[in-house]
């Protein structure tokens, strides 16, 4: 019996359309692939510092005053002067002492006048930052906008340079939240194996609460961020993001005697997340294909790989193991 051969169009899976045009993601997708969004976690310390050496500052072993002179020019105490300020003229500042830096008592009970010296107010509290970001990306440059929620605890302030004996600032509230909103840009300068190093700024502006920042008496000012995230590229759409950053920021607080202090809030942060770009091409749907690379079938392009893994190894469809798998720390610990 003789077979004679026939001729007939057979599925390749792995090839183009029969006139070989060639195919490409279309004008949405062309431009959905230069944007990120990034969403992050993490641990920030705020440091606080005022400058009060135009101020008389009365200790009286529990709480700290500034002196001062009410509308009427009477002598009254400023407490809780950070946020929400109030006057007092129950303070009895004729029998205090007059704090000499070389002065020997060290008495808790006593209570002291302030008047010479440099005088700075410093301090901290920690916070809980969470931010979004999103960005457009072209080659090693970025632009964007982000917002950012904390949650930040108490304020415990010193006198810098004071002795024990001199009380100590602490706030009236045991925690507030800050918004932040702002435009970021920044630039890759550096990428080494499957890590990339960037350096970003933002700007914008910020709110508190206003439970404990009363908008009456204090007003925010806008703020700059500078930092320099290090990402880890599992592919070329999925990033792990560390990102240490420094926040520089103050307020001013309006004082019922008519006066304004200034503090500012360096915040420094560490926050850990992930940045996911938007794919050029869509997941294959044939479940048993191996392809790695991108590659197509009949009139259309696909990934060969999630969106979590790398998708154009420098290898052939039939390499058993991936980049992915192939930048691994110990590559020759794993098992064949």
């Amino acid at each position: 019996m003789t077979i004679s051969p026939s001729i007939g169009q057979v599925f390749n899976p792995w090839g183009p359309p029969p006139n070989d045009k060639e195919i490409e993601a279309n004008l949405f997708r062309r431009i959905a692939q230069h944007f990120s969004a990034e969403v992050a976690l993490g641990y920030g310390s705020t440091r606080y510092r005022q400058n009060l050496d135009e101020y008389q500052i009365y200790s009286n072993g529990s709480n700290l005053y500034l002196l001062g002179e009410d509308s009427l020019g009477n002598s009254v105490g400023i407490g809780n002067w950070l946020n929400r300020p109030f006057l007092t003229d129950t303070l009895d500042t004729a029998s205090a002492i007059w704090y000499q830096n070389t002065l020997n008592e060290s008495d808790q009970n006593r209570s002291y006048v302030i008047d010479s010296l440099e005088k700075r107010l410093v301090g901290g509290g920690n916070a809980i930052p969470i931010h979004l970001k999103l960005h457009f990306n072209y080659d090693r440059y970025r632009i964007g906008a982000g917002a950012t929620f904390e949650i930040n605890s108490k304020a415990n302030l010193q006198l810098k340079g004071f002795p024990d004996y001199v009380a100590n600032y602490e706030s009236d509230f045991k925690r507030f939240y800050t918004r932040k909103f702002y435009l970021t840009a920044g630039v890759r300068y550096y990428d080494f194996w499957d890590f990339s190093y960037f350096a970003d700024i933002e700007y914008g502006n910020f709110r508190l609460s206003e439970s404990a920042f009363p908008g009456g008496q204090v007003s925010t000012n806008n703020y700059w961020n500078i930092s320099l995230p290090i990402e880890k590229n599992f592919s070329e759409y999925f990033r792990l993001v560390m990102r240490p950053s420094l926040d520089l920021k103050s307020i001013n607080t309006t004082l019922p005697t008519g006066q304004s202090i200034k503090t500012n809030l360096w915040n420094l942060q560490f926050q850990v997340g992930v940045r996911v770009s938007f794919p050029l091409f869509k997941k294959c749907p044939i479940s048993n294909c191996e392809a790695q690379k991108e590659h197509r079938h009949i009139d259309k392009k696909f990934r060969g790989q999630p969106i979590y893994k790398w998708q154009n190894p420098k290898v052939g469809e039939n390499d058993p193991y991936n980049m992915n798998e192939k930048r691994e720390a110990f590559p020759f610990l794993k098992r064949k």
